[in-house]
């Protein structure tokens, strides 16, 4: 068996798990669950298991950025 390959799906997509998602988004896995609940970050489910797109994730949380008065538009 070649160890050396990462067990992750082949659909291209970058999988995160809850608390990678709290890590990149430098909040705690229980805002992570706020954020899923109220519905603003999407995410998979199966069974117990809940997976993040680190890019929808992103782009999802683009939506919500405030800009300011230095912003070039």
């Amino acid at each position: 068996m070649n160890t050396s390959t990462p067990l992750t799906p082949r659909t291209g997509k970058n999988w995160k798990t809850k608390r990678e998602i709290a890590l990149h988004l430098k909040c705690s896995v229980r805002n992570v669950t706020s954020l899923m609940q109220r519905g603003v970050i999407p995410y998979c489910k199966c069974g117990h298991f809940v997976r993040f797109d680190l890019d929808e994730c992103d782009r999802a949380m683009q939506q919500f950025r405030v800009g300011s008065m230095f912003d070039q538009s």
